[in-house]
């Protein structure tokens, strides 16, 4: 339950992030611009390039690539429904209309992607495929998760760049909010765990659990 707790406060964050029109994650920007071009839903689109990015992950693993990673799928479209089912709740909120109010509804992002990470990450249970591309890439060239990610983020931001001009006539969901998720929601994830330093205390489940040292976000 505190796993699933987790992946709703990081679809939150996603969805606030959407609505502050400030520019999306890096990869969940992907999904943002895809569900432009044709009309499908955000959280289609995220469970279609999340699946997507499981096969990337055999790719770059090859033989070390774990059959247990295939059930990032079936957490990819879980997801999937849980973003499209906060991008409706986020309706009720007025739109962001002036750049202080683009401003807010990007801090809560990052403050709820941080906390969302206390219960998202301590389980260690499936991690979400874009966390685990850039474990690949690591793996691959033999690269602290953190340069992985130094090549993961700019390869989303590409393909979404890609995608906008070839199918929407111009740059869409990457602004001056994409880089600030991009540091942002790495550092809010550090501040809460060291808030909640070695236990945490899980009002969900009534006991404590221990954090894990799970990979640095790739930044949904």
């Amino acid at each position: 339950m505190s796993y699933a707790f987790g992946l709703f406060l990081v679809a939150l964050s996603v969805s606030f992030s959407v609505k502050s029109a400030l520019g999306i994650s890096p990869a969940s920007s992907i999904a943002y611009v895809a569900s432009l071009i044709n009309g499908w839903s955000m959280g289609t689109w995220t469970a279609i390039s999340y699946s997507l990015f499981v096969l990337l992950q055999a790719l770059l693993k090859g033989r070390a690539f774990e059959m247990k990673n295939i059930l990032q799928i079936p957490v990819s479209l879980a997801f999937g429904v849980i973003v499209d089912g906060t991008n409706l709740l986020l309706t009720l909120l007025p739109d962001a209309t002036t750049y202080p109010v683009q401003l807010l509804y990007l801090a809560i992002s990052l403050i709820i992607m941080g906390f969302g990470y206390v219960y998202y990450l301590p389980p260690d249970i499936i991690s979400l495929p874009s966390e685990g591309v850039m474990q690949a890439i690591a793996y691959r060239f033999h690269l602290k998760n953190s340069t992985a990610k130094l090549i993961w983020d700019p390869l989303c931001v590409a393909v979404t760049i890609g995608l906008s001009f070839a199918f929407l006539g111009g740059l869409v969901g990457i602004r001056e909010g994409t880089i600030v998720a991009a540091v942002g929601n790495g550092l809010a994830m550090k501040f809460f765990m060291k808030l909640f330093k070695e236990r945490l205390s899980d009002p969900l489940l009534g006991e404590p659990h221990e954090t894990a040292s799970g990979p640095s976000p790739a930044l949904l």
